[in-house]
């Protein structure tokens, strides 16, 4: 493990907010080791400290990782609700980007936003460093322009693309600027980024705080909220066209369920009132993912 400075100011000092284990993945190798996240001294950024090294990042993913494992055990394609959970970020990209064109997904798990672009008369290309779940788009999605990368190390699918998108994948780098640093080089004029996160100001975070399931600890190494990442990728050479957000169901539930884990009737009870309570805010500052897009303001 190793304790970093802050990844977005480089401040050595930071206090801790509160302490967490890997409830994502009950056999991973971060089981049963508590992370803390932490407030930068300076610019208020909050990040996970201890953390593992970038040398051994794939730590944080091993065992039954879940946006791996759907892809590990599939023997077919998506199904369509699975497509529809795509909808709204298929809609940001084509609300900015009418005419179909080039489409880079950067962490693209198992390509089903690329499949449902791809619907949509766009070119596609995908980078996941994640070998399973690039052989599951080639061989169940037809995603044939895909690629086992590191985005951090390696290079970039060559050209020029009119939209890049970072679906729960900013949060995960080591050196989030420098990330955004080299993908504008790769968006064609009037190209359009795009990156969700988990809002790490929301009602669900301050209501579960440790148990809440966006969290994502020890893998999200960022914790975002609306300022500081409005504040990243503008440093990064981006102008900020708008914020959106959403509450996934899956999170609520997940919570709740780690949160206060009831049974049978009582448990579908608290979780529908919780999804309909958080849900309602959903679409406001308060809900659990954040959409960011954004232009390049400088060459």
């Amino acid at each position: 493990m190793e304790v970093p400075p802050c990844p977005l100011c480089g401040e050595g000092e930071a206090r801790p907010i509160l302490e967490a284990e890997d409830d994502w993945i009950p056999d991973g190798s971060s089981r049963g080791f508590r992370f803390s996240v932490v407030r930068c001294n300076r610019c208020r950024a909050c990040f996970t400290s201890p953390r593992f090294p970038e040398t051994a990042k794939q730590m944080a993913f091993e065992g039954s990782y879940p946006f791996y494992d759907r892809a590990r055990r599939a023997v077919g394609p998506p199904s369509e609700a699975e497509m529809q959970a795509f909808d709204r970020r298929v809609g940001a990209i084509l609300k900015s980007h009418p005419t179909p064109g080039s489409v880079l997904d950067v962490g693209m798990g198992d390509g089903a936003f690329l499949a449902a672009m791809q619907r949509r008369g766009w070119d596609v290309t995908g980078i996941d460093v994640e070998s399973s779940v690039v052989n599951y788009a080639r061989s169940y999605i037809g995603i044939q322009c895909c690629s086992v990368a590191d985005v951090e190390k390696d290079p970039l699918p060559e050209g020029l693309f009119d939209a890049i998108t970072l679906w729960g994948m900013l949060q995960l780098a080591y050196h989030p600027q420098t990330l955004l640093e080299k993908l504008r080089l790769s968006l064609a004029p009037g190209g359009i980024l795009a990156i969700g996160v988990s809002n790490f100001s929301s009602a669900g975070s301050k209501v579960f705080r440790s148990k809440w399931r966006g969290l994502g600890l020890p893998r999200h190494l960022v914790h975002y909220d609306p300022v500081s990442l409005v504040g990243l990728v503008e440093r990064a050479g981006y102008r900020v066209l708008g914020l959106t957000f959403e509450t996934p169901g899956w999170i609520v539930s997940g919570s709740m369920n780690a949160a206060l884990p009831l049974p049978g009737f009582l448990g579908r009870v608290a979780r529908f009132t919780a999804r309909n309570a958080l849900g309602c805010m959903g679409h406001s500052r308060w809900g659990d993912t954040i959409t960011v897009l954004a232009e390049v303001a400088i060459r």
